[in-house]
């Protein structure tokens, strides 16, 4: 049995996220299709992660299954040939026989890009949120640090079932980049809707609807109301 492990990147504008889901447009759903037509049999690839309905991925890490051989390099230009525009795969190897992709990648960096601005950018608009506000940078950079370390993030999420609200950051950082504000949270897992909402709460208090005592009381576990566009965050880089 072989292995297969896959590098891809998607524009997540068309997607209703990575997992299948009936009757609707999912990146795992159309990878599974391509797969199928080269192996001539259903094989549903695993993913590093769940993404949510327009979230997009310049960094994504998923693997499968097969009897069947096919050469590393062959596999790539066979796969790129039946995706969609909007995904494309930009390397393939044969993992070892343990390798799990939702398991044994050892943490994710995410980037949330909200633009402050009047002005539109046509070729930016669908990968980032754009607000016509001025934010607190500096407010925002020291509000970014109550969230490094292990803390109960239930407040900014949606649990499901038994699911551990607990979770360490390792990275949180809000910087500038050519006057597009970049929110960065890396952690070796996420909850569902976590990203978002960490910077939906960043965002809000640089607009300064909220206050650094309201996060405080968000990662004690009240709700964050605020929860940021989709099309703001990319999954920027898979760790392995």
């Amino acid at each position: 049995m072989h292995n297969y492990c896959l590098r891809l990147s998607f524009v997540g504008t068309n997607f209703h996220g990575w997992q299948v889901q009936p009757g609707l447009r999912t990146v795992q759903g159309v990878l599974e299709k391509a797969i199928g037509e080269l192996f001539g049999r259903s094989i549903r690839p695993t993913g590093c992660c769940r993404t949510d309905a327009g979230v997009h991925a310049k960094d994504y890490i998923a693997n499968f299954k097969a009897s069947k051989f096919f050469p590393p390099d062959s596999l790539l230009k066979a796969l790129n040939a039946l995706l969609p525009e909007d995904v494309g795969v930009s390397e393939v190897w044969l993992a070892e026989e343990k390798f799990n992709a939702r398991y044994s990648v050892k943490g994710k960096l995410y980037v949330y890009r909200v633009y402050p601005s009047h002005a539109r950018n046509p070729f930016l608009e669908p990968f980032l949120w754009r607000l016509p506000y001025t934010l607190k940078l500096e407010e925002m950079k020291k509000a970014s640090g109550l969230f490094l370390g292990r803390h109960d993030f239930s407040g900014f999420a949606k649990l499901e079932g038994e699911e551990d609200p607990f979770v360490e950051i390792e990275e949180c950082e809000v910087v500038e980049n050519e006057g597009i504000v970049e929110i960065r949270v890396r952690a070796k897992r996420f909850l569902r809707y976590m990203v978002r909402r960490i910077a939906g709460a960043l965002i809000y208090l640089g607009m300064g609807k909220l206050s650094l005592e309201d996060i405080r009381e968000f990662l004690k576990g009240k709700k964050c109301p605020y929860t940021a566009q989709a099309k703001g965050l990319t999954l920027e880089k898979v760790f392995l």
